[in-house]
């Protein structure tokens, strides 16, 4: 099992999107409080941190509390999702999706640019997130 947590004094749409990507992960999501992450990294083999630093925000994956993917998100957007709900997160790139796949739910799909990544996430809500530079 995946947590999804943030940074320790969240902006309000980081800690938005983070439930959102929990929900669509069908994680869990932790409110980290003031614990630190070697707290919950010694009790929670997989973490993604999402956080927020400038104006970019951060998708982080912690594999036994190691670093194993960081991803850079240089701006989102949020539509009304139409249809049914997709669960797990899409993405456009291989590459990212091979580094993905055996820790979270991820679907690599031909329909999305490989800068793109994109989910459903809780009241009607689909994200488009632009993967670009920090």
């Amino acid at each position: 099992m995946t947590v999804v947590t943030t940074s320790r004094k969240p902006l309000p749409e980081v800690r938005s999107l983070a439930r959102d990507l929990a929900f669509a992960l069908q994680e869990r999501f932790f409110s980290r409080g003031k614990m630190g992450l070697e707290e919950i990294f010694r009790e929670n083999r997989t973490v993604l941190l999402v956080s927020s630093r400038r104006r970019a925000y951060f998708f982080e994956l912690f594999v036994d509390g190691e670093p194993l993917v960081s991803i850079a998100v240089a701006g989102f957007s949020v539509d009304t999702r139409a249809g049914e709900i997709r669960r797990g997160l899409c993405t456009g790139n291989r590459a990212l999706y091979d580094d993905l796949k055996e820790y979270l739910s991820v679907v690599y799909t031909d329909a999305l640019d490989p800068r793109t990544l994109a989910f459903d996430g809780t009241q009607r809500k689909h994200y488009t997130l632009t993967v670009g530079e920090a």
